[in-house]
């Protein structure tokens, strides 16, 4: 870290609650492994101690269940947990999820995950889903100049049971007629297809970066995705993609093609070579998983902004993502 980040962080100290000095100390002292990740899970209860389940706070601690504190609701009497109400709830082995949020800052596979976890590798690929699933996306606005543009990931059913073929080499009812692609593959069609799944990029010049996987290019498909993260006095700049022009239309909001197939890279201060940017990094994350399931691209989206936007993202990091305690859908490096 450097000096000046070290003395920012020196000068919130001071805004800590005394519970929360307490834990900083004891990360600071250090601890067994399984100890911290029940204490970070822990974390995920606020010092209002809201109940998830009628959201009255001030609930007060009654006794432990699993090594993690239970607390219980004065108004509706129910009991809950750090974890009560998320997707992470259920899941067993908690006192190896510090060392799997590692796993996911380092971009470990599942076999290796489940190796360092000490784990069932069935275990770490339930976790791997499971965490990135529950990882909230953000509301944050994109401002100023903005970038957008679509890329293009390859079409897989990998993991799909239904994915088979006729004994006899002829395609079943219902089935589709080519065989199952290895390690990623190719598409039989050149240029863009329905072998194809369109992903919406979209960035500022602050970083602030938001990804989705779009159902088709059209207008309306662009605009549900940037109407909640568009900035009303933002500046759209695109190529020439047809569905461009109306979804500003739509959105109210400035609009700037760029010609690109007449070799209009830049005019100005205009350009999208942020987003363009953003696609070769997400295309190197995605190539290193060796070809993933068309059906999780939204949650290898959420773990590529996880990591492959975040500088040195920590284990903690990742485990309070995955709780709820920070959205991190729109980076800003």
């Amino acid at each position: 870290m450097e000096r000046k980040e070290f003395q920012a962080w020196l000068s919130a100290v001071d805004t800590l609650s005394e519970a929360q000095k307490a834990e900083a100390g004891e990360i600071l002292a250090g601890r067994p492994a399984g100890e911290a990740s029940l204490a970070a899970i822990e974390l995920g209860i606020g010092d209002d101690r809201c109940c998830p389940h009628c959201g009255t706070p001030g609930a007060v601690a009654n006794g432990k269940a699993r090594g993690m504190q239970r607390y219980l609701c004065r108004a509706c009497k129910r009991t809950f947990g750090a974890l009560t109400g998320t997707r992470l709830s259920g899941l067993h082995h908690k006192q190896a999820w510090l060392t799997f949020g590692a796993c996911l800052a380092d971009g470990d596979t599942v076999k290796a995950s489940a190796e360092r976890c000490g784990v069932a590798v069935s275990t770490a690929f339930r976790w791997r889903h499971r965490f990135l699933a529950a990882i909230e996306a953000s509301a944050g606005k994109l401002r100023g100049i903005v970038e957008a543009d679509e890329t293009f990931v390859l079409a897989s059913r990998k993991g799909d049971r239904v994915w088979t073929r006729a004994r006899d080499g002829k395609s079943a009812p219902g089935l589709p007629d080519r065989k199952a692609r290895k390690r990623g593959g190719k598409a039989k069609k050149r240029g863009l297809s329905d072998e194809q799944v369109p992903v919406l990029v979209a960035a500022d010049r602050s970083g602030a970066t938001v990804s989705a996987v779009l159902p088709a290019v059209t207008a309306d498909a662009i605009r549900a995705i940037l109407a909640p993260v568009l900035d009303k006095d933002a500046l759209l700049v695109t190529d020439g993609g047809t569905g461009y022009p109306p979804c500003a239309a739509a959105l109210g909001v400035s609009h700037e093609v760029l010609n690109q197939s007449a070799g209009e890279r830049v005019r100005g201060e205009l350009h999208i070579q942020t987003v363009n940017n953003r696609h070769s990094r997400l295309k190197d994350f995605l190539r290193a998983r060796r070809g993933i399931a068309t059906r999780y691209l939204d949650s290898y989206l959420r773990w590529f902004h996880l990591i492959g936007l975040h500088p040195d993202p920590a284990p903690r990091y990742c485990l309070a993502a995955a709780m709820g305690g920070m959205s991190i859908n729109t980076n800003r490096e």
